[in-house]
């Protein structure tokens, strides 16, 4: 016991590092057993109690994802792909770009699905994967621009 306790006054950081780790893990993984058991109650309820078919319910679960898919992109999209017809971009030799609009700027590296939003005062991780074929076509205009700094 006596060894575990030095052990720890040791390395303590890493034992934090540890502990806070296993409670973030914690938190996620109830997290998602209460959104998982949530739907199973709703699917139940669903099949007993208003006589859907399982084949049902998971066929009303696939249209409500298509839905919000569809809405994002007769929303969304259109006003982003806007947003950034008149966008300066900026593409570097070591493969990392800056798209600058009048009220963001996005910041990430060809190949990487991940990109860096600021807005405003606010900075974000996204997935920037629609943005893929806006980028290639700009590359061929554009070509690489010489580095800002």
């Amino acid at each position: 016991m006596e060894l575990i306790l030095q052990l720890v006054k040791d390395y303590w950081p890493i034992a934090a590092c540890i502990l806070l780790a296993v409670v973030v893990f914690q938190v996620m993984f109830r997290s998602l057993l209460r959104l998982l058991s949530l739907f199973v109650i709703l699917g139940t309820v669903l099949v007993l109690f208003f006589q859907f078919s399982p084949e049902q319910v998971i066929q009303l679960g696939r249209s409500m994802v298509q839905g919000t898919q569809d809405a994002v992109n007769q929303t969304i999209t259109p006003i982003l792909e806007a947003e950034l017809k008149d966008a300066s971009c900026d593409f570097r030799e070591d493969g990392s770009y800056e798209i600058r609009t009048a009220s963001l700027r996005i910041v990430g590296k060809k190949g990487e699905s991940k990109a860096t939003v600021y807005y405003k005062d606010s900075q974000f991780e996204v997935d920037v994967g629609m943005l893929e074929n806006f980028l290639q076509d700009r590359l061929p205009q554009g070509g690489v621009t010489k580095p800002t700094l």
